[in-house]
């Protein structure tokens, strides 16, 4: 595809770089291109030809590139035909001793390679197994890979710095491949015994020799690339614009080259792959790189990558340090040697300082991207401590530390940094980062038998140290901190994700007979951080604050009493909103603290129903094409901010104060009538489904008997009716959707007895739209499901014979019928089945 793509490139290439490429194209299909010196010579070629030498104003970077990929994909095949024997030290990360196998640098471009143009992409077991029967072919001193080798160090180190940053990222590509085929090399001369000619073998170790010079002359025009960079004066993040989501900086100003430098250096490391510390190790070469603080010769080294990561302005100059580090981590673990695993257990290694604070920066930072590449590196650096604990102290469960986890034990001091973060990355809303940390977590705390297939933090009395919820217990102190901190956080999502974190300490801790005590003394200090969150300009921060409080109110009702004036004044302001999940969930929070608290709340919250309900009759009438003519009025939508998804997007505020954001939360219309009808609904759903009758209800002191309830849904079949308003149908959407439940849980004989007959004739309305009510096909669709459904509770025969009463029956079967087509349709083989997906459709049956 490389080669096709130069004939098509506009304005045209020279004859001489199109012919050279047909060339290419005819060589390509020969069984043994590494013998072919023709098609090495081809490539050093097309590389050199028009590749930036000249001064010409003309001066294509294309061959270039194409010459560069060509060099890339010839030398990892090279590397595949050596004996396994000389690749052990690589496959064993990926299969063996380190279980490595994720993602290689962390940035992949797909076979765990590293970062180039696109996301991480991790190996299938395809590739690996392609890997593994790859034909041996080990080279002659002849060959011409070592011709290529002895001229791809000049080119390499030409273009390092190239205007151009899609050759520098093949730089990047060809640096890694260079590395680890001469590390590879080495390791086959030494564990070679197929060499009988002596002769031969002097050759080939010269050859190997040379390769390791360019490697090492590489590596040395990369750290001085880099060290020239990290000395430019940049923007800092604090006084940077774009930090502060009102303006724009370009993704070159003040560090040019500095992200494929880095880029190198990651694929460099990640290519050297010699055997146990020996030549050929990136650790044992550059051990004062590690091991170097700030006032020595290389202490700009380590203190460069953590200002990378944490201080640049810039999110992909961040991501790809944070990828460096990642392949430092595992050249130390490569090496097997003690003293480059106290590197990461020693708690003064300056290399173990600069982890530390480069985890607490991109765990945390704004940028999506940036946490993704921080949460890579997390699960890579607490990887390799559980490896080093495990083998210094054996898997006995039992010992000095058995009250603790493995990871609290081998973390250490990382634990209150690290814990607390790797919780809440688990709610965040960029779903690669919440998918990974979910599943890091159960790595990490999940036990081989039953608690990696739970869901949470993975209790286990089986587990040492009580697994994920003792480890959370124990360290609730800067856990709750941290997620207070994070509720009054800059970034919507991160104030979001913060909320959900505080309800799961509720819901698991807060309910858990052994460490519901370790979390009582942060009570009002987590529930100080949701009341602010009631605040926010973001309705999801909002509804799940919502939620939270109630949550906490079961678990730790007494200490939650004296704000419970204050929260239900928010609740009943959240059931009024203007989004309908954030009613629906305030409805939620206020049937758990009718749980909490009994009947004084339940009185509380009947008052509320009984005021909300008839709502609806205030609602200023209005015809659909008032409605419609509002809804497109150009003036309501003109001169408002443009959105767009980034740093760059507007500030959403929370209590005044000035936020960042990735999208728009903000409704600022006034609330509706109907709207508070809606949410009353809600409500009579919790009720109902909590506290229906003696047998069936969360508190005993607590029964919704006929008395309380028929007044009620009498008076919510009378304002369904009402149709003066556009949004009705939406109203009566809802009571359809709602209905079903409510019925369920009263039971067949107490539903169809009282209560049926004050809705049928309303849903008969709805069923469909021959009455010209103008009903929409969500109120349609709702109503059918709602007659299905109470059906299936009633008897068919029942609920066809009420509908019958009044003339419906015909529009019943109709939708019955409909509704089976659908059944059979999902059923069908060749049609999408199980839930939907956002990465993609769901997997179809065969």
């Amino acid at each position: 595809r490389a080669l096709t793509s130069l004939s098509r490139r506009h304005p045209a290439l020279p004859d001489e770089v199109l012919n050279l490429s047909k060339h290419l194209l005819e060589l390509l299909p020969s069984e043994n291109l590494a013998e072919n010196d023709d098609y090495a010579r081809s490539i050093i070629h097309l590389i050199e030809l028009r590749s930036g030498a000249s001064s010409d104003a003309t001066v294509r970077w294309e061959p270039l590139a194409v010459g560069l990929r060509l060099i890339v994909d010839y030398l990892e095949k090279r590397t595949s035909e050596l004996p396994q024997s000389a690749q052990l030290s690589a496959a064993a990360d990926e299969a063996g001793d380190y279980n490595d196998e994720d993602e290689g640098t962390g940035l992949g471009t797909g076979g765990g390679g590293v970062y180039a143009e696109g996301p991480r992409i991790p190996k299938t077991a395809a590739e690996t197994a392609a890997a593994l029967t790859q034909k041996e072919l080990p080279p002659t001193s002849s060959a011409p890979v070592f011709q290529l080798m002895t001229e791809l160090p000049s080119i390499l180190n030409t273009n390092v710095e190239h205007a151009e940053p899609r050759v520098r990222s093949l730089v990047a590509q060809a640096v890694g491949a260079y590395a680890r085929y001469a590390t590879s090399l080495l390791n086959w001369l030494d564990s070679s015994t197929d060499i009988t000619d002596e002769a031969e073998r002097k050759k080939l170790q010269l050859a190997a020799e040379h390769a390791q010079v360019g490697r090492r002359n590489i590596h040395a025009t990369i750290l001085l690339s880099l060290k020239s960079h990290l000395d430019m004066k940049e923007p800092s993040r604090e006084n940077n614009p774009s930090a502060a989501s009102d303006g724009a900086l370009d993704d070159t100003t003040g560090w040019r080259a500095l992200e494929t430098n880095l880029h190198a250096l990651a694929s460099y490391v990640d290519g050297c792959v010699g055997k146990n510390g020996g030549d050929g190790s990136y650790v044992n070469e550059e051990a004062a790189l590690f091991d170097s603080a700030d006032t020595d010769e290389n202490g700009w080294f380590l203190t460069g990558l953590q200002h990378c990561c944490v201080v640049h302005v810039n999110r992909h100059v961040r991501a790809a340090a944070a990828a460096v580090l990642g392949v430092l981590i595992k050249s130390c673990m490569r090496s097997r040697d003690p003293s480059h695993e106290d590197l990461l257990v020693d708690e003064d290694s300056p290399f173990r300082l600069v982890l530390k604070e480069t985890l607490k920066g991109t765990l945390a930072d704004n940028w999506s991207q940036v946490r993704m590449a921080g949460s890579v590196l997390g699960r890579r650096f607490v990887q390799a401590l559980l490896k080093i604990y495990k083998s210094r102290n054996g898997d006995d469960e039992d010992g000095e530390e058995e009250d603790l986890t493995v990871f609290e034990s081998a973390a250490g001091d990382l634990v209150p940094m690290l814990l607390p973060r790797m919780c809440l990355n688990r709610f965040y809303l960029a779903q690669g980062v919440k998918l990974y940390s979910q599943e890091t977590w159960k790595e990490v705390f999940g036990s081989h038998d039953h608690a990696a297939d739970e869901d949470g933090l993975h209790s286990s009395v089986e587990s040492r140290g009580g697994g994920g919820m003792g480890a959370v217990a124990r360290n609730a102190a800067p856990l709750c901190r941290y997620y207070s901190k994070m509720c009054d956080a800059d970034n919507h999502a991160v104030r979001e994700a913060a909320c959900q974190g505080v309800a799961e300490l509720a819901q698991k801790v807060g309910q858990h007979p052994l460490y519901a005590d370790y979390l009582s003394p942060y009570v009002n200090m987590l529930l100080q951080a949701l009341l602010m969150c009631f605040h926010d300009e973001s309705w999801p921060v909002r509804d799940e604050a919502c939620l939270a409080c109630g949550t906490f109110c079961i678990a730790y009702a007494e200490e939650c009493r004296p704000e419970l004036p204050t929260l239900f004044e928010r609740w009943t302001e959240q059931l009024t909103d203007q989004i309908w999940s954030v009613r629906e969930d305030a409805a939620c929070a206020l049937g758990d603290a009718v749980t909490a608290y009994g009947p004084e709340m339940l009185e509380k919250v009947l008052a509320v129903i009984r005021k909300s309900l008839p709502a609806a009759k205030d609602q200023p009438p209005m015809s659909r094409e008032e409605y419609k003519k509002l809804q497109n009025d150009v003036s309501a939508h003109t001169g408002n901010q443009v959105y767009s998804c980034g740093s760059l997007a507007p500030k959403l505020r929370k209590g005044g104060a000035g936020r960042i954001g990735c999208s728009s939360c903000v409704v600022d219309r006034p609330k509706q009538p109907w709207e508070a009808t809606d949410g009353a609904i809600y409500l009579l759903r919790e009720l109902c489904t909590r506290f229906p009758n003696r047998d069936d209800t969360e508190r005993e002191d607590v029964i919704l008997g006929d008395n309380i309830l028929l007044p009620l849904m009498t008076e919510l079949a009378d304002v369904a009716r009402l149709s003066h308003y556009p949004q009705s149908d939406d109203l009566r959407t809802t009571l359809f959707k709602q209905l079903p439940q409510i019925a369920e849980a009263m039971g067949k004989r107490r539903f169809k007895g009282l209560y049926l007959d004050l809705f049928i004739e309303l849903l008969s309305k709805n069923l469909d739209d021959r009455h010209g009510t103008g009903a929409s096909q969500l109120s349609i669709h709702a109503a059918g499901q709602c007659c299905e459904e109470i059906a299936k509770l009633i008897g068919f025969g029942i609920m066809r014979g009420r509908l019958e009463a009044i003339g419906c029956d015909d529009a019943f079967d109709s939708v019955m019928e409909e509704r089976k087509r659908e059944q059979a349709m999902i059923a069908t083989p060749g049609h999408f089945i199980g839930a939907f997906s956002p990465f993609g459709p769901p997997v179809v049956s065969s």
